[in-house]
């Protein structure tokens, strides 16, 4: 078996994020999540910037502050704004250290262009146990 401080982010994360804009509609969101069966959906302001993450705990959350009213909020209201990030030369161990000590199953995988910070892709518990399995 392969060491996790071997394997970096970028060899094992998913790349195909599902994004919506920060200004996106509850409905819409809601309807994003039933297509493309993504349990986080990544939020971007002008330009693609990296503004939070929205995933179905946050809709569950959501729904039980909110009740009724929840259906004239958007993305940005409902938004995890300062998810778990990590950059995509860091290792596995790292990236499995953060999710541990923090108590979750995804990390954001963030890199910087001209000052912003841009979504690359994300990093799953899942998508290390499938490199673990695969060394």
């Amino acid at each position: 078996m392969k060491d996790l401080a071997q394997i970096t982010v970028n060899k094992v994360m998913t790349r195909s994020l599902k994004i919506v804009d920060i200004d996106t509609s509850f409905e819409e969101v809601v309807k994003t999540f039933n297509e493309t069966k993504v349990h986080a959906l990544i939020v971007v302001g002008p330009g693609g910037e990296f503004m939070g993450i929205l995933s179905h705990s946050d809709i569950i959350k959501g729904l039980q502050e909110y009740g009724p009213k929840i259906f004239v909020l958007t993305a940005e209201d409902l938004m995890h704004p300062k998810p778990f990030t990590i950059d995509p030369n860091a290792n596995l161990k790292e990236a499995a250290a953060i999710m541990v000590k923090n108590r979750i199953h995804r990390l954001l995988v963030i890199s910087s262009h001209a000052g912003k910070y841009i979504p690359i892709g994300v990093l799953s518990a899942t998508d290390i146990i499938k490199a673990v399995a695969n060394t």
